[in-house]
């Protein structure tokens, strides 16, 4: 992995056992500065303000999903906005709604993400409306020839609308008319991420490189759930194969 030679990695190590356990969890921050970002994120970092933060990333190929991929048909009713940074401020309460009922229909724990969030025009807001209600919205953040697409909020009211798949395929669509190359989903961990493989175009960052192999992206994903307790997290901290629970704790 080869970083800017000015951008600034430090470490942080919040959390490990030596005596009956073996692991270390380690945070890797960066300090990014603007003309950096695009290459930060191209690195498996995403922007969690005011630095950045090492995960395991996903993005998808423009390119290559608009040779792959259908495109998905609008749902009769559904129109799509689009919203400026400083417009959805002004109508944070509209957003808050959506999300506070997607939160609560996926049994999440995430906050509001606008609260401490410095929102600009660079964000984008794509806000889809049903029968002229506000029920999902997506936002991006532009850099370079990157976006990240950072959150995304759906009511839940009426799940036969399929909106996340037809957000997704038409957000994707949009970038490629507006010559972006990459597309990128965030952190990927746990059972919510694993639909993510089936994007054409998909690639996940293994912390060294960016990978296509969903195989093992599965794994990750298995591993992410198996998780319950400390000889658990054992278990996955020496490899994410052979996974099994003991007979008797």
């Amino acid at each position: 992995m080869c970083y800017n030679d000015t951008m600034k990695i430090w470490y942080e190590h919040p959390y490990g056992r030596l005596d009956k356990y073996d692991m270390q969890w380690v945070k890797v921050w960066a300090q990014v500065d603007p003309e950096e970002q695009e290459q930060a994120l191209a690195q498996g970092f995403i922007d969690v303000g005011p630095n950045w933060l090492q995960v395991r990333s996903s993005r998808i190929n423009i390119k290559n999903y608009i040779k792959a991929a259908s495109k998905y048909k609008q749902r009769k009713g559904v129109s799509v906005e689009k919203w400026s940074g400083t417009f959805a401020m002004k109508h944070q309460n509209l957003l808050q709604d959506v999300y506070d009922r997607f939160i609560e229909y996926n049994k999440f724990h995430d906050s509001y993400p606008f609260t401490n969030a410095d929102i600009s025009d660079k964000e984008t807001f794509y806000c889809y409306y049903y029968q002229d209600k506000l029920v999902a919205w997506s936002v991006w953040t532009k850099y370079g020839h990157s976006i990240d697409n950072w959150q995304y909020a759906w009511d839940y009211a009426d799940p036969g609308l399929h909106l996340g798949r037809f957000s997704m395929d038409y957000e994707i669509r949009t970038a490629h008319q507006k010559g972006y190359n990459w597309f990128y989903l965030g952190a990927s961990y746990d059972q919510s991420c694993a639909y993510k493989a089936n994007i054409p175009g998909f690639e996940w960052w293994t912390g060294k490189e960016w990978s296509q192999d969903m195989g093992m992206y599965a794994q990750h994903i298995k591993a992410d759930c198996f998780v319950e307790d400390l000889e658990d997290l054992e278990s996955v901290y020496k490899g994410v194969y052979g996974l099994h629970k003991p007979a008797s704790r």
